[in-house]
């Protein structure tokens, strides 16, 4: 397989924006989030290789995103001093480039998908910050069949998974002919967070390991999901005595990934007396704010909770039902009230502060899990069909957990695992692990 990029521009929104809306305010979330760029890449089975199906196709998404951008007009512009998004239109990365010798559905089956997608993507985000865009687009199109791989790099400046759902949606949206079909987007967080001059010219870090990284899909079949379910029995009550809601298929995968990452990590380091371990989440406030927010809120509206788990060795460790208890303590914590603390208070600033020195001082050993399960990606149909399926790129982040939706929309959910690659070696090699996963990547 060979990708050649054809083109590279700066794309601009299809109008100017208007004066009143050229200084848009960060919120705090905005401000404490890192400058690192996510990475998807959405895949389109199309069987028509014909040059000028394929030339319309691409004008059809270049046109479309560029009048997207007017509707998301933070995205191209430029972030100043971690305070405001100046929206001057400087525009977007954005290039296409042709994929020579395989068919898209060949790509999709390939067991090392993710070691060969990095050419789909407009950069490399191991590199870091490598650019001031927002957003970043490159259309790859695989000429034997037609078939498009989008690939796309996302500030978190800017936007969390939620409002990155919501930009592809419209735009897939606006490509159809049918923009009526999706809500206008809701610009308001900075109100309800708003931004502190402390954080003015403050660069949080990216935490970008230097190690080697591998990176790799676990999926984990409806059967075996229902399977965790059931082994993670933890009583009826909580530690207050309150009653569990039914353990929901993101607390059983994740909970079963961190133990068996608790696992790798003890094993390496066999005799070591104590020891603490967090699973941190991020977690989507929308609807856990009174009033709640629509879907459709742009920006990061997304905190840390975090599940920790203490190793003595004159103690039992904690088994599979204690580590989904406390991740469901953890996830229960974000409520209504939590998420008025942390409007009225310090609490983001310092608990950040606290988990980033926890963590960097070795007193932690952290696995953050992000999950974009029941987000509307596979819904994202330009014209042409909805996507086969979604993939995350080896990213330079140690411990770092993406789940997702199977693309059979069955229940199912890939875990991408983000390890050192010695950590790797013993983590995928887990019997407990290899029972209820097939293991792509």
């Amino acid at each position: 397989m060979r990708v050649e990029v054809v083109s590279r521009e700066t794309l601009k929104p299809s109008s100017p924006t208007p004066h009143h809306l050229k200084s848009f305010n960060l919120s705090l979330l905005d401000q404490l989030s890192p400058p690192f760029h996510v990475p998807l890449i959405i895949y389109y089975p199309i069987n028509d290789g014909d040059e000028s199906s394929v030339r319309g196709r691409c004008d059809l998404l270049k046109r479309s995103l560029a009048e997207t951008l007017t509707k998301f007009h933070p995205f191209a512009g430029r972030v100043k001093e971690n305070m405001i998004v100046d929206c001057n239109d400087d525009g977007i990365d954005y290039s296409e480039a042709k994929v020579s010798h395989c068919r898209l559905q060949k790509f999709i089956q390939e067991s090392n998908i993710v070691e060969l997608e990095k050419p789909f993507l407009p950069f490399n985000p191991s590199d870091g910050n490598n650019s001031d865009s927002l957003l970043a687009v490159q259309v790859n199109v695989f000429e034997e069949c037609g078939g498009i791989a989008l690939g796309l790099c996302f500030s978190h400046k800017v936007a969390d998974a939620s409002s990155f759902t919501a930009f592809v949606t419209h735009w897939a949206a606006i490509a159809r002919g049918t923009p009526e079909q999706v809500e206008v987007p809701v610009f308001k967080l900075s109100s309800l967070f708003p931004p502190k001059d402390v954080l003015k010219g403050f660069v949080i870090p990216a935490m970008l390991s230097k190690e080697e990284m591998v990176t790799k899909k676990f999926v984990f079949q409806p059967s075996n999901i229902e399977k965790l379910k059931k082994k993670a029995v933890i009583g009826s009550t909580n530690t207050n005595g309150e009653s569990y809601k039914p353990i929901t298929r993101v607390e059983a995968v994740s909970a079963f990934v961190w133990k068996c990452f608790i696992d790798m990590d003890l094993s390496k380091n066999e005799g070591v007396p104590f020891k603490v371990y967090a699973a941190s989440y991020s977690v989507n406030m929308r609807s856990r704010i009174i009033p709640p927010l629509p879907s459709n809120t742009i920006g990061n509206m997304e905190t840390i909770t975090a599940a920790i788990s203490m190793f003595n060795s004159e103690t039992v460790k904690d088994q599979y039902p204690d580590l989904v208890g406390k991740v469901k303590d953890a996830m229960r914590k974000i409520d209504s009230e939590h998420v008025k603390e942390l409007q009225t208070t310090d609490a983001l600033l310092n608990n950040m502060k606290l988990m980033q020195e926890q963590i960097s001082s070795g007193q932690t050993v952290n696995m953050h899990f992000s999950s974009w399960c029941r987000f509307s990606l596979y819904e994202a149909d330009f014209g042409w069909g909805k996507p086969a399926c979604l993939s995350i790129c080896k990213l330079p982040i140690k411990n770092l957990v993406f789940l997702l939706d199977t693309s059979s929309g069955d229940g199912g959910i890939e875990a991408w695992v983000s390890l050192a690659k010695e950590d790797m070696t013993i983590f995928e090699c887990n019997e407990e692990l290899l029972a209820v996963v097939s293991l792509l990547g």
